[in-house]
């Protein structure tokens, strides 16, 4: 998260204009997701992955870790799709393995294999959406673009905050893994499991305190929860602009032809 937000400040696209950037996300998004096109989906992956590397300027090497990050899900959605489970007598699909116990059958057939492959091309295409954004948009310019799109105030809020306080549960875990190593506290397994234990609950109980004192400060200002006023002093470019319209032109097209 922190390697993240550091980006999020750092790159090459951070006075890009956050409608454009959500404009053209949200573009391939869209199409990748609705279509359900595999052609769709690798050019949304090839186009983002792209312009995170070379437009932005996000080490191939961090961008390769964060797309390895949500592949344990992945891979076991993929698998319990790829793996059927039906009686004997109800099979009637092209199998290319199965596995019989008594009158059941497990099975992977063709109709899996395509499903499975459909279903990981559109994944991979939609987190690289998602990724460009995160990566390249400060979260003061998500919340403008949020604003402008009359979202209730309340989820704005919520948005600004959770983000925040990840970031100070981030620092209170390093606070008090560092307090433990230096007493030893991950000598061997019994202890491990022991401070991770003690971890937990106090990451618990400083998440309540630090709720309380923001609830504190808020009330000090009379109630006032409008936290996040963000003004932004960046411009449209029209040849930008111009690129995310001839994006939704091509992939309609693209979509009608495959």
């Amino acid at each position: 998260m922190l390697k993240i937000d550091d980006y999020a400040y750092s790159n090459r696209l951070k006075h890009v204009h956050p409608v454009e950037k959500v404009g053209f996300v949200m573009t391939f998004l869209m199409f990748t997701i609705i279509t359900k096109n595999v052609v769709i989906a690798m050019i949304t992956f090839s186009v983002m992955s792209l312009s995170i590397v070379f437009a932005a300027k996000i080490p191939f090497s961090q961008y390769l870790k964060l797309l390895l990050l949500p592949s344990i899900f992945l891979f076991t959605s993929i698998a319990a799709i790829l793996v059927s489970i039906a009686p004997v007598y109800q099979v009637n699909v092209d199998t290319i393995w199965f596995f019989t116990i008594k009158s059941w059958q497990i099975y992977i057939s063709v109709a899996n294999i395509n499903q499975a492959y459909q279903l990981l091309v559109t994944i991979i295409g939609s987190v690289s959406c998602l990724y460009f954004l995160i990566l390249t948009t400060p979260l003061h310019q998500l919340i403008w673009v949020l604003r402008r799109l009359k979202l209730p105030v309340l989820f704005i809020e919520l948005v600004g905050l959770t983000y925040r306080f990840i970031f100070v549960l981030l620092n209170k875990m390093h606070e008090i893994h560092l307090a433990q190593s230096s007493r030893l506290g991950y000598q061997n397994h019994r202890l491990w499991i022991s401070s991770i234990a003690h971890l937990i609950v106090s990451l618990f109980l400083k998440s309540i305190q630090s709720a309380k004192e923001l609830q504190i400060a808020i009330d000090s200002r009379g109630g006032d929860m409008k936290l996040y006023e963000v003004e932004l002093s960046l411009s449209y470019n029209r040849f930008r602009c111009a690129g995310i319209l001839v994006s939704i032109i091509g992939l309609f097209i693209l979509t009608l032809n495959t």
